[in-house]
């Protein structure tokens, strides 16, 4: 029987976008069905960054693109672009409690802006040295840097613009949270983390008037259904709320194994 495409018009959330059953997952589940079209096709409507992760350039030492590295010296793993499917790109951080590895812009190029719609996307893996040792964060932050998983299971930093998902030493579950300096708002044990399991983390953040935005946190664990917490938003206020970048990394919970963290894509969306 030959393979035929069978591509229908789809509305989710007052955005009409296509869909096609014999390719795309299932209804409703992709953040994806959430970008306008005019966002994913015309340049002069939408900044898009995406890396597929097929090279890797920066190290600590030398930066190269725009990527720079933030870490701890000694691991002993190879940082590199895998050879498999699709682009992989694997990083390690030393082996010594609260060691840690960060990737992330070399400059904060996003913004929450008003009446602006911002949509950001990661498809990451960590496979745990060490049951229940590992941090792992990925996100959008102003000032990436040391320590921006905290030491001892502590969790993203006290105070920083931005939101992430992450992953703590001491708990199985991945997480989901949302700053403007000081205050946070953190959904905690949003789903149970599995070693070694591929994840798609990212959120959209909707403008609802020129100073208030309401974001909604989604996840895809492997290849299920990806999930839009819609009943469970955070809100963010657009005053005060500095420039972001790109981020990803792994933070060491214990004197261990080396950790490491495996990155497909990261996508970021926003209207320009």
């Amino acid at each position: 029987m030959a393979y035929e495409l069978k591509t229908e018009g789809n509305w989710w959330y007052g955005n009409f976008n296509i869909w096609d059953k014999e390719v795309c997952p299932q209804r409703h589940t992709s953040l994806f069905e959430l970008v306008p079209l005019s966002m994913l096709s015309y340049p002069n409507t939408a900044f898009t960054f995406f890396d597929d992760f097929i090279t890797m350039g920066s190290t600590k030492a030398a930066q190269a693109g725009h990527w720079a590295v933030t870490e701890d010296d000694g691991a002993g793993g190879t940082d590199a672009v895998q050879e498999a499917n699709n682009g992989i790109y694997r990083h390690y951080c030393d082996g010594d409690d609260h060691d840690e590895a960060y990737i992330h812009w070399n400059l904060e190029q996003v913004q929450l802006r008003a009446g602006k719609h911002l949509f950001w996307c990661a498809r990451v893996k960590l496979t745990e040295g060490n049951t229940n040792t590992a941090n792992f964060c990925v996100g959008l932050s102003e000032n990436v840097g040391a320590d921006h998983m905290q030491n001892d299971g502590a969790g993203p930093p006290a105070t920083y613009d931005g939101m992430c998902w992450f992953k703590r030493d001491a708990n199985m579950f991945i997480e989901f949270e949302t700053s403007l300096a000081g205050a946070q708002v953190t959904a905690t044990d949003v789903a149970a983390h599995v070693s070694g399991t591929w994840y798609e983390f990212g959120a959209w953040c909707k403008p609802n008037t020129t100073t208030t935005f309401t974001v909604y946190p989604y996840y895809r664990i492997g290849t299920a259904n990806g999930i839009l917490r819609a009943a469970n938003t955070h809100a963010l206020t657009l005053t005060g709320h500095g420039e972001m970048e790109a981020y990803f990394g792994v933070k060491q919970g214990a004197t261990s194994t080396e950790e490491y963290i495996e990155i497909d894509y990261f996508h970021v969306i926003q209207e320009r």
